[in-house]
């Protein structure tokens, strides 16, 4: 499977993201915001372990033909965020999870939910996936309401990478049924 390389939304446009985009990841994962967000105890990534998730990803989309996007701003090709679709396990199950993460300074514009619903739309009508999962910290109302705008449903909760999350999942059915198609 080749994979969606490139896609764009009405105030985005996104690409595979790859290794060349560790400084935009790198600085997004310097802020303790955002890191709150991902991590209970709020601290900056170290470089080694952004380094490697670049790598995970670039190896995720070789085996699976999709991943992470970074997405830019239309206009100014200003970094924003990344989001995509990722394979898990996820209590002994493969799952796809939908993943996204906005620049601190973008919070509150309806960003997160764009590059979700971009995701989502890809993974769905151009990957066929059945069923896509989300998970959150349980105090991230933020991510949680990104979630329920899109169509997500409560599952259960869950521990992910040893940190407690509440586990959402969207079927391609809902996503169909909720866009009016």
């Amino acid at each position: 499977m080749e994979g969606i390389e490139r896609l764009s939304t009405p105030r985005m446009v996104a690409e595979r993201l790859t290794e060349a985009d560790y400084a935009d990841v790198r600085r997004m994962h310097l802020y303790p915001q955002i890191m709150k967000t991902l991590s209970v105890d709020g601290q900056p990534l170290p470089d080694h372990v952004t380094k490697e998730g670049l790598i995970q990803n670039e190896a995720h989309w070789r085996r699976h033909g999709f991943g992470l996007w970074i997405f830019r701003d239309r206009q100014t090709r200003q970094f924003l965020g990344r989001a995509g679709l990722q394979s898990y396990s996820i209590e002994g199950q493969e799952t796809v999870g939908l993943v996204y993460a906005v620049i601190h300074d973008h919070w509150n514009r309806g960003l997160a939910t764009e590059m979700a619903a971009a995701s989502l739309d890809i993974g769905f009508r151009e990957l066929r996936l059945p069923e896509v999962a989300s998970w959150t910290l349980p105090d991230n109302l933020a991510s949680r309401r990104v979630m329920e705008k899109l169509g997500f449903r409560y599952d259960t909760d869950i521990v992910f990478a040893g940190l407690p999350n509440r586990l959402y999942r969207l079927t391609a059915i809902d996503w169909e049924l909720g866009r009016g198609c």
